[in-house]
């Protein structure tokens, strides 16, 4: 079963990395340059000056863009499997525990960021933290993930 816990190779990790750093390329070319892509785009529902429901109109799609770079690179890069798991079952066994254990902690920290962000944080602000939020598991994770293993390395 642990087998197919991971289900992409160590190379989906590299295209992972590409995606993210692409996507940071993106938004920040869109923050402080302006970047505008206009296309049509078909919407479930949208609330910009009327509601609408299933409309295509022609939108800014370069944050959504960045978004989904990132967020597909991190799930990449998180659900890719490292080189010493392709090389050997001992240490994938003790690399799936060490996973396990750094996405336990990964969503612990973040829900406890969360329970502060709804108490404290209001109005736009929330709505980055939001954003942020989408993210912040995922990086969590791998900040996680790459202490254990500088931990368990050196014992």
């Amino acid at each position: 079963m642990r087998k197919y816990f991971l289900p992409f190779p160590f190379k989906a990790k590299v295209a992972g990395w590409m995606s993210v750093v692409l996507g940071l390329i993106l938004g920040s070319m869109f923050a402080f340059f302006n970047l505008v892509i206009n296309m049509p785009v078909l919407a479930v529902f949208s609330s910009f000056l009327e509601e609408r429901y299933f409309a295509v109109f022609t939108t800014n799609v370069t944050d959504e863009l960045t978004l989904l770079l990132i967020l597909g690179g991190m799930f990449l890069i998180v659900f890719s499997k490292d080189r010493l798991e392709e090389e050997s079952d001992e240490l994938s066994e003790k690399l799936f525990e060490l996973r396990s254990k750094s996405m336990f902690k990964a969503l612990y920290y973040n829900t406890i960021f969360l329970f502060f962000s709804i108490i404290f944080i209001y109005g736009q602000g929330f709505f980055w933290v939001m954003i942020f939020n989408l993210l912040s598991v995922f990086a969590l994770y791998l900040i996680i993930l790459g202490i254990n293993k500088r931990v368990v390395t050196k014992i």
